[in-house]
């Protein structure tokens, strides 16, 4: 698995976001089929992880946490929905 960066390919959308929500970093990410949110607030990581055709798996879930989230992602909590799951940490 690799999570590849296609952050300039959403460049118009992020820019919108940045200046509509007080998020101050956003990262696109792509994992196989599955694209992965990557967003920052103050005291708040927020991550999104979906995938149109299939579920995402507990794999791709522990994969994506450890590569952002490092050491943090045992405090991290996770919501699954089936195809979108949201993973949110507060420092």
């Amino acid at each position: 698995m690799q999570l590849i960066d296609v952050t300039n390919s959403y460049a118009r959308t992020i820019r919108q976001q940045l200046l509509k929500t007080s998020a101050h970093f956003i990262k696109v990410f792509t994992l196989g089929n599955s694209k992965v949110v990557y967003r920052k607030k103050r005291d708040v990581a927020e991550i999104v992880i979906s995938n149109k055709i299939r579920p995402v798996t507990d794999k791709e879930i522990s994969y994506v946490e450890d590569e952002l989230l490092g050491q943090d992602s045992s405090k991290a909590t996770v919501t699954n929905e089936g195809k979108i799951v949201e993973i949110s940490l507060n420092n």
